[in-house]
């Protein structure tokens, strides 16, 4: 039997207590749900998903152009691994602290295309949501965690190393033989967990995502204007695995692309990460050092590294 996600509509709030028990319920029992009522413009979405297609509409030779690399994390990418296994997908990434308040850093540059001028504004407006967003819903989450609102906010703050990234994942018509090298074929990206507090995911119409629970996949389908949004390890670990970070794949569809944007919620460079318990004897974590887990996480992109860097190698 396909078991859906929970849907929770936000509009009223986030702070009553039947949201937060929600969130708790949710969380505690997938790791994922489903938001509505958010309050960011459509009009916005829709702009934003026009620029998006019209990146991917680029030559690929121009894409090429925009390449991230090793040593600037920023940009495009068609040969991503995912623990080691190739994924069928073409990504964009942008520093979400590169474009707040509208300033840009020049140590790491976003290479912007010149052939969409619009495409800087209106990423810098969708940031600016997104980022809004996700402070409101790690408050809750806190609160559903049983900690006061703000407990995990100094780890954020002004210097949070969140991201945004373009996903295009191509259908199983436009996927070559020679190029779908994972053990199953079709996989836009293999199974996985994120690696920081949250991600706010966007995505248009098309099915695709899957979540794992119980040793069972499930699809989940996108209602309009709505956000899926998930836990990422760093928030299992502040919750001393109260709250789960759920495995989650993508299957590439038959004859149709998708499009997808995760914004990932991630904390400052300088967090360690720790369960956020009273009793150290009852933490199952040693401390992790965000930046180290991070990069870690970052290398196996490019490169097989060996095994993928996860929080279990933490356990105590």
């Amino acid at each position: 039997m396909t078991l859906q996600i929970p849907n929770i509509d936000i509009s009223n709030g986030l702070d009553t207590p039947e949201l937060i028990e929600q969130l708790q319920d949710a969380c505690e029992g997938w790791g994922f749900f489903q938001i509505t009522g958010h309050g960011i413009d459509i009009e916005l979405r829709q702009k934003f998903f026009s620029a998006m297609t019209a990146f991917f509409d680029l030559p690929k030779a121009k894409k090429l152009q925009l390449s991230r690399s090793e040593h600037n994390y920023w940009g495009y990418y068609d040969k991503e691994l995912t623990k080691n296994k190739l994924d069928s997908k073409e990504i964009f990434d942008i520093d979400a602290n590169l474009c707040r308040l509208g300033k840009l850093r020049s140590d790491h540059p976003v290479p912007w295309p010149n052939e969409i001028p619009q495409l800087q504004t209106i990423v810098i407006d969708w940031l600016q949501a997104c980022e809004k967003l996700s402070q409101n819903l790690v408050a809750a989450i806190c609160v559903a965690m049983g900690q006061a609102s703000n407990t995990l906010s100094p780890f954020f703050g002004n210097q949070h190393s969140s991201f945004l990234r373009f996903n295009y994942y191509p259908s199983l018509a436009e996927i070559s033989p020679s190029r779908d090298k994972s053990e199953q074929p079709g996989l836009g990206i293999h199974p996985h967990t994120d690696a920081g507090a949250i991600t706010v995911l966007a995505q248009d119409d098309v099915a695709g995502l899957q979540v794992k629970k119980e040793d069972t996949w499930h699809t989940v389908y996108p209602a309009e204007n709505s956000f899926i949004i998930n836990i990422g390890d760093m928030m299992q670990v502040w919750s001393n695995d109260r709250f789960t970070a759920a495995e989650h794949r993508v299957l590439a569809s038959v004859n149709q692309s998708r499009l997808s944007a995760p914004y990932f919620y991630n904390p400052s460079y300088a967090t360690i990460c720790s369960p956020l318990v009273s009793d150290e004897q009852s933490s199952h974590y040693k401390p992790i050092s965000w930046n180290e887990f991070r990069n870690g996480r970052a290398a196996g992109d490019y490169a097989d590294q060996g095994e993928e860097i996860q929080i279990s190698r933490f356990r105590k």
